[in-house]
C-alpha cells in the first residue's frame, strides 16, 4: 500500500491569531425571527390594502360599465325616435307638396279659363274703315 503524503503545516488547523473585538448579540435567531415576523405582517398588510384598492377599482369600473351601457341606450333610442320623426315628417311634407302641387294647377287652370272668357271674340267690328 502506498503512504499519504505528510501534511503541511499550511493544511493543519490552528487556532486563529486574532479575535472579535465585539461580541455576538446573544440572542440572533430570536432577532431574526422576530424581523422575519415583523416584515410578514407587514407584508400582510400591505396585501391587504392592496386587495381592498383592488376591489374598490373593480366596484367602480363597474358603474363605469354601467353608465355606458346606459349611454348607448340612450344614443340608440334617440337614433330610432329621430328616424320615425323623420319618416313621419317626410310623409306630411310629401302630402303637403301634393296639395299644393294640385292648389296650383286647380289655379292654373281656373285663370286660364278666365283668361280665355276674357279673350272670347265678341261682334266684329272694323275699326279701320270709317263709316
Amino acid at each position: 500500500m502506498a503512504k499519504s503524503p505528510p501534511k503541511t503545516e499550511t493544511a493543519r488547523e490552528t487556532t486563529p491569531q486574532h479575535f472579535p473585538e465585539v461580541a455576538p448579540p446573544a440572542y440572533a435567531q430570536a432577532v431574526g425571527a422576530s424581523y422575519l415576523v415583523e416584515s410578514m405582517m407587514q407584508m400582510q398588510q400591505s396585501i391587504g390594502e392592496m386587495k381592498a384598492t383592488m376591489g374598490h377599482l373593480k366596484t367602480s369600473s363597474d358603474n363605469q360599465s354601467k353608465k355606458l351601457d346606459r349611454v348607448s341606450h340612450i344614443i340608440f333610442a334617440a337614433g330610432v325616435v329621430l328616424t320615425i320623426g323623420i319618416g313621419i315628417g317626410g310623409f306630411v311634407l310629401n302630402k303637403v307638396w301634393d296639395g299644393v302641387v294640385t292648389m296650383v294647377a286647380t289655379s292654373g287652370q281656373a285663370s286660364l279659363k278666365s283668361q280665355s272668357q276674357q279673350i272670347a271674340p265678341g261682334p266684329k267690328t272694323d275699326r279701320a274703315s270709317p263709316q
